[in-house]
């Protein structure tokens, strides 16, 4: 490998890495490498070279000055030795198979993806670990002009191949914990790609994290309706349905995970084409899944609790009535909190706030939204922040704290990836007459 373009352009030689400072020379020799083995006219060299300022009358004899320098720099090639050529008004650079960085790892790829397909976890690991090595950045490290654009898209979306498959990989040999720190990190760069959020809940799975992994379906699917609307996708909803049927026991039973599940369709199609007929569903049925709850408490089986608490919330939310609903939740968030299960105590807590806020218990329910506050933190949980945060907004203007539920709505728009969410806070902020910049806020007299 001679030259490394999958960030800061650089020669690597036998020696050494050789990084050239100056600009200009380096800005020609990533457009060069851009358009490898294909000549390149001096008038697109003078475009890329001197982008976006007016280049001086003295610009071809500067490139050719600068391509003397680049030959200097450069190892021959071949019989007569010329790595860099040249014709009337045009210059192309020689590059053989193997002496891009970018070449090589998409043969590392390859190779890793053939690994795994064959069943060899192990070696398709080494062959991911190495080409994930390689990326150190952004490709050409800016200095290629929009119109070469589609080529640091081409090794972008790479790379991004290169994790996916390394996350397979780490999946395949149980590195679990590696795993669920790479998936993490694909899914908070681009929450819409739903094939991370599969691996993520795959690698969950497998390390017998079920509660985390169904927490990160309910996560996935709220991504997916925010921003696109659509529900999660067969293989998505797939493993949910793996996970909620396939529950740890010592002593086979009839579970409840059949039960569950059709709460949980119910619960999400209160707002969607078929939202009168889950309302009804729930008017008649609610008191019956309130039992449920208690039921599985009982069990000690907190996960299940949580998630029927989660959609008796959601029938709460549009009006329906729950008899001794805040006792409920807070048996159902001590359990969470008893049982270690910190995403379902962060869910249930967030619940009794909103709880206590329509029973005009104020204080109250800023002890639990504080709560949940602080193991969304601990948690790195940004968008459970961002939503908690708005409801301890709505807690605080319930209680005519304006300035103070101004605040935190501020606060969860820093925190919240843009959609209905976030929209639904800025119409919040408006309707209490406050900017969504503090630097603009007056104090009233």
């Amino acid at each position: 490998m001679l030259f490394r373009v999958l960030g800061p352009v650089e020669i690597d030689g036998t020696d050494a890495v050789r990084y050239i400072r100056a600009d200009k020379p380096r800005a020609l020799l990533a457009l060069l490498l851009v358009k490898a083995n294909t000549w390149v006219g001096v008038g697109e060299i003078v475009d890329t070279v001197w982008s976006g300022k007016t280049p001086p009358v003295s610009a071809e004899r500067n490139i050719g000055t600068y391509i003397w320098q680049l030959r200097r720099a450069l190892p021959p090639l071949g019989v007569d030795g010329q790595r860099i050529e040249s014709r009337s008004k045009a210059y192309r650079i020689r590059v053989e198979a193997g002496e891009l960085d970018s070449d090589r790892m998409q043969v590392l790829l390859t190779s890793g993806g053939d690994a795994l397909t064959a069943g060899d976890a192990r070696t398709g690991l080494k062959h991911l670990e190495e080409a994930q090595s390689l990326w150190r950045g952004t490709p050409y490290e800016g200095l290629v002009t929009d119109q070469h654009q589609p080529e640091v898209t081409r090794l972008t979306e790479l790379h991004w191949s290169v994790r996916e498959r390394l996350a397979d990989a780490l999946i395949g040999t149980a590195r679990f914990a590696d795993a669920v720190a790479l998936c993490k990190s694909l899914t908070t760069e681009d929450p819409l790609r739903e094939t991370n959020w599969v691996r993520l809940l795959v690698a969950y799975r497998d390390a017998g994290r079920r509660a985390d992994a169904l927490a990160t379906y309910q996560k996935a699917r709220a991504a997916l309706v925010d921003e696109l609307g659509t529900e999660p996708g067969p293989e998505l909803r797939g493993l949910q349905q793996e996970l909620l049927a396939n529950v740890p026991d010592e002593k086979p039973k009839a579970g409840p995970e059949a039960y569950v599940r059709t709460v949980l369709d119910a619960a999400a199609a209160l707002d969607g084409e078929h939202a009168a007929a889950a309302r009804q569903w729930f008017d008649t049925r609610h008191v019956e899944v309130a039992g449920a709850v208690r039921q599985l408490l009982a069990d000690e089986d907190v996960t299940n609790a949580w998630l029927l608490t989660s959609a008796l919330h959601q029938y709460v939310e549009i009006g329906g009535d729950v008899p001794n609903w805040t006792p409920l939740v807070a048996v159902v968030a001590g359990a969470a909190s008893y049982s270690k299960d910190w995403y379902g105590e962060l869910i249930s807590r967030n619940i009794l706030g909103s709880a206590l806020t329509r029973a005009g218990r104020i204080s109250a329910a800023r002890t639990e939204f504080t709560a949940a506050l602080g193991i969304a933190s601990v948690h790195d949980d940004r968008d459970a922040e961002g939503t908690v945060l708005i409801n301890l907004a709505m807690a605080e203007a319930s209680g005519g704290a304006r300035q103070q539920a101004a605040e935190y709505f501020r606060r969860a728009l820093r925190l919240l990836p843009e959609g209905p969410t976030a929209a639904e806070a800025r119409q919040a902020l408006a309707d209490l007459g406050e900017p969504e910049d503090p630097a603009r806020s007056t104090v009233a007299s």
